[in-house]
């Protein structure tokens, strides 16, 4: 099988050869190494959207101050909102626009600061049109051919916008508190604004789709995960089975106190599920919890840092706790450039990871690749 055969396959509910193992394009720096670890066996996943959005009655001015500072103004008839964004050397330049490692620009002034401006908020979504955009996935796709996949990128869902892009977590909660009568008229402006672009996902040549909401259960409560994201998922996953597309959810973040809400869910995939030492839900209680979905698990970062040797031992340990080894696909990183080095070392374990897994079998793949061999040797 190919990677995108093995990936599709997985996300189907499918029996494959092998554990896909992927990684960002956006992540993956190009070269003499790329190449030998692509050619080892990892796939790659680029993320394109199927929308684009106009704002007809909103003028929106940019510029770039000193010390990598873009300031974005929303102008409106009920008034002007602005937010300030820090970003890297070599943004919009290096890489799709974000800086030359691959970040993105990272908000340091939100749009709402003050309760007045949820109603400016209100006009900028209701006055937002969504445009079937198609060609950047058909384009990925046609390069891509058998390499990988393309994941089609939803943005975040209505709670997450407002938390993550509108008023920073902070805010969130002071005003949910003292004007929660204005945050939810924004999520509903949102909730009910969402269900274009999910109509223009569900006709969109995608397969795969992704609201990328960064779960964690620290941030948000089991009461707030129930009340205000179950029901934005569950409308969106209605929308795309009804034309036989899938719906993952970005939940990189510690889930344990949400385990159990995250099974009643209608998605299909829980993407980025980060494992411990990372995360504070082991992946064999996830799988066991799980059962009707697919885990997309982010491999976690902390555990490159400490050498090559480090991930050959944690991704034994890994494999041991989740044999047989369906329902399964693994991606490198989902927020960071890695190591070649740990990058290559952990594609030869995930190379000879060939479905069923068993005990046997990973215990042969320890013996064939020891944690303190050489890199690219044997």
């Amino acid at each position: 099988m190919n990677h995108r055969e093995r990936i599709l396959g997985v996300l189907r509910g499918e029996r494959v050869d092998k554990i896909p193992w992927v990684h960002y394009d956006r992540h993956f720096p190009r070269g003499e190494k790329e190449r030998e670890i692509r050619n080892l066996g990892m796939g790659l996943c680029c993320s394109r959207p199927c929308f684009f959005t106009e704002h007809p009655n909103v003028e929106i001015v940019q510029s770039m101050k000193p010390g990598g500072v873009i300031l974005r103004t929303y102008h409106t008839p009920l008034g002007s909102l602005t937010e300030k964004l820090k970003v890297g050397v070599g943004y919009g330049k290096a890489r799709y626009g974000r800086d030359w490692k691959g970040h993105v620009p990272r908000i340091v002034e939100y749009l709402i600061k003050k309760p007045e401006d949820y109603e400016v908020m209100k006009f900028i979504v209701e006055d937002t049109k969504y445009k079937p955009y198609y060609e950047a996935i058909e384009d990925a796709e046609r390069h891509l051919g058998g390499d990988g996949i393309v994941q089609v990128n939803l943005g975040y869902s209505p709670l997450q916008t407002i938390i993550i892009e509108l008023t920073g977590v902070e805010r969130f909660y002071i005003d949910y508190a003292r004007h929660r009568e204005k945050v939810l008229e924004l999520y509903d402006v949102l909730d009910r604004k969402y269900e274009e672009k999910y109509r223009i996902a569900a006709k969109s040549p995608g397969e795969f789709f992704l609201y990328g909401d960064n779960i964690d259960g620290f941030l948000i409560s089991p009461s707030f995960f129930e009340r205000y994201c179950i029901p934005a998922y569950n409308k969106c996953a209605r929308e795309l089975h009804s034309t036989g597309r899938i719906l993952g959810v970005h939940m990189d973040g510690r889930l344990k106190s949400l385990a159990n809400l995250i099974r009643k869910t209608e998605i299909d995939v829980i993407e980025a599920f980060t494992p411990p030492p990372m995360g504070d839900l082991p992946i064999r209680e996830a799988r066991s919890l799980w059962k009707d979905k697919i885990i997309w698990m982010n491999y976690p970062s902390s555990v490159y840092v400490m050498g090559p040797p480090a991930v050959r031992r944690h991704l034994i340990n890994l494999l041991e706790s989740v044999i047989p080894g369906d329902r399964l696909l693994i991606t490198a990183s989902t927020e960071n450039v890695i190591e070649e080095e740990a990058l290559l070392a952990a594609t030869e374990i995930l190379a000879e990871a060939t479905l069923p897994l068993t005990e046997e079998k990973v215990k042969e793949i320890e013996r064939k690749i020891p944690a303190e061999r050489s890199i690219g040797s044997g």
